[in-house]
C-alpha cells in the first residue's frame, strides 16, 4: 500500500472515530435486531416530548408489505443534563419509553426525541423469520 493510501485510511478512521463520539448530554436506546435498511425503508422523525412522563412511539413502517423491526431513539437536554431512555414494563418494546428528566431543569419540558425506524420488506404471511 502506498504511503497515501495509507495516509488516507488512517485519516479516514481518525474521521470515523469523532463521528462516534457521543454528546455526554444525550441518551440513546435502541430496540430490536440490528437490522439497518436503506432508502424507502428507513423512516426518520423528531418528537417534542417533556421529562417525567411516558410517550408513544408512532410505527412509521406499518404498512402493507413492510414490518418495523429496528428502532433507534436519542433525546438530549445540552448542556443541562441528560435525560434517560427506558423502555415502559409489559407494554411493546417498539410502542411506549419513558424520559426521566427533572421539570426543574432548563429544557425538560421541551425535548427533541430524534426516531429512525428500520423497516424490513415482508412478502407474505409466515413465521416471524427475521434471518433472511
Amino acid at each position: 500500500m502506498s504511503p497515501l493510501a495509507r495516509s488516507l485510511l488512517a485519516l479516514a478512521a481518525l474521521l470515523a472515530a469523532a463521528d462516534a463520539l457521543a454528546n455526554p448530554y444525550c441518551d440513546y436506546l435502541t430496540i430490536g435486531r440490528n437490522y439497518y435498511a436503506d432508502g424507502d425503508n428507513v423512516i426518520k422523525y423528531t418528537l417534542t416530548v417533556s421529562g417525567e412522563f411516558y410517550t408513544i412511539i408512532p410505527d412509521k413502517c406499518s404498512r402493507p408489505g413492510r414490518r418495523l423491526v429496528h428502532q433507534t431513539l436519542v433525546v438530549c437536554n445540552d448542556p443541562n443534563n441528560v435525560p434517560r431512555i427506558s423502555l415502559v414494563k409489559h407494554s411493546d418494546p417498539y410502542t411506549a419509553v419513558t424520559i426521566e428528566c427533572p421539570r426543574d431543569v432548563p429544557g425538560c419540558l421541551n425535548l427533541e426525541l430524534h426516531v429512525r425506524q428500520d423497516c424490513k420488506p415482508v412478502t407474505g404471511p409466515g413465521p416471524e423469520d427475521d434471518t433472511n
